[in-house]
């Protein structure tokens, strides 16, 4: 297989792709420190600021299917432009967070963004290419998305290093600044609308959920979900909860994300024909190891810990980096395209509950056990392990290995 480059796709994916990289360093540095910003900053406790953050994923639970629905109704591309319009909105509201009822609702407004914006993102890279031409441009949305994350991370560190509202004010003006960059790239776009008849409007989700194996695959997404969950968004506040500085964490923040970077497009080579599922099962393996990692930095000296932390953050970050190259392309190619949208509505609702869970789960275990609060995922991991391979004797044979 040849790998992709960079300059293989059309002048209009490659602007996508480094409006991904901007929009994620304002994304990265938000949610990368808000729990920190709500708990530090505005006094919130720590269990009420996790219930708080968690909340925008819940609230993406609830709307990403109607999300998906409007996707393939309307066109991908609108649907994402109402997400980032809602996202803007949202980010500028940040700022007057004082209380936890406030909290709770600027969280919820962005996750009405972020519903909308996920899956619309997902549909439309996936309706505009060919199949063959999935993985790569997956690949590179996740790379895309990462690159951003390590930029993001490490700025979002500097400039909340001083933890005071006006350093948290800069921080929001940035994520912000960066939805906009995005959405005047994406006017550039296709729409992503795909033709289809009312049968489909009226019974859409019937006829997603009549897919067996991607339900059954859906089960296994809740494992993925509270790795990325607990050890990317959670790990953030655990870290500061040790005494590492806002700066340290941006940077361990950083490997994680880098690491995707750097093994994302050759991974698209080590999967290349393949076991899907057999891949993914090796994903989670690499979040086991990284939750035993997890478990021994309550029981060490903190210059120990960052050094645990960075290498657990690079272990997740060659999962993530299977997760680009096997399973975005496998809900692509299982969706009929009237429908995917929906299918990613979906997937997307079942990666941001186990997202919420971890935020307000680890926010309120934390509070009582160091070590509990990894050993929730790291069971969560083994039984993904588990569920992956179990669904290799039922994946259908055309999609069964990656191209």
């Amino acid at each position: 297989m040849v790998s992709p480059g960079f300059r293989t796709f059309s002048p209009a994916l490659q602007r996508f792709f480094l409006a991904t990289v901007v929009n994620m360093i304002g994304s990265a540095a938000l949610f990368g420190f808000v729990l920190i910003y709500f708990h530090e900053v505005r006094g919130i406790s720590l269990g009420h600021a996790g219930l708080a953050v968690g909340a925008m994923s819940f609230t993406m639970v609830l709307l990403t299917p109607a999300a998906g629905h409007l996707s393939d109704r309307f066109g991908a591309r609108r649907i994402l432009a109402a997400g980032c319009m809602v996202s803007i909105v949202a980010g500028s509201l940040y700022i007057l967070v004082d209380s936890f009822l406030a909290a709770l609702a600027v969280s919820m407004l962005l996750g009405v963004g972020n519903a909308l914006w996920f899956p619309s993102q997902s549909a439309l890279l996936a309706v505009i290419v060919t199949a063959e031409e999935r993985p790569a441009v997956s690949a590179f949305a996740r790379a895309s998305l990462n690159l951003g994350a390590a930029l993001g991370g490490v700025i979002g560190g500097f400039l909340v290093h001083a933890n005071t509202i006006g350093a948290f004010r800069w921080l929001f003006g940035v994520n912000v600044a960066t939805y906009v960059v995005f959405l005047v790239v994406l006017a550039g776009m296709p729409t992503g609308k795909v033709d289809h008849d009312d049968q489909v409007h009226h019974g859409g989700y019937r006829m997603v959920l009549a897919d067996g194996f991607f339900v059954r695959l859906l089960g296994t997404d809740i494992a993925i979900a509270l790795g990325f969950g607990f050890l990317f968004s959670f790990m953030p506040a655990y870290a500061s909860a040790l005494g590492i500085d806002k700066t340290t964490i941006g940077v361990l923040f950083m490997f994680g994300a880098l690491s995707v970077v750097l093994t994302q497009i050759p991974t698209l080579r080590w999967v290349h024909g393949k076991s899907r599922m057999s891949w993914l099962a090796g994903m989670n393996m690499w979040f086991v190891a990284a939750f035993m990692l997890m478990v021994l930095t309550a029981h060490v000296p903190v210059a120990v810990a960052v050094v645990a932390i960075a290498i657990a953050q690079i272990l997740g970050g060659f999962g993530e980096a299977v997760l680009g190259a096997v399973r975005q392309p496998l809900t692509s190619d299982l969706a009929p395209p009237r429908l995917i949208g929906r299918y990613y509505g979906l997937m997307t609702m079942v990666f941001q509950g186990g997202m919420g869970l971890a935020n307000s789960v680890g926010g309120i275990v934390l509070q009582h056990s160091r070590t509990l609060v990894w050993t929730i995922p790291l069971i969560a991991s083994a039984l993904g392990v588990a569920g992956s391979l179990a669904l290799r004797t039922r994946i259908p044979a055309n999609v069964a290995l990656s191209p």
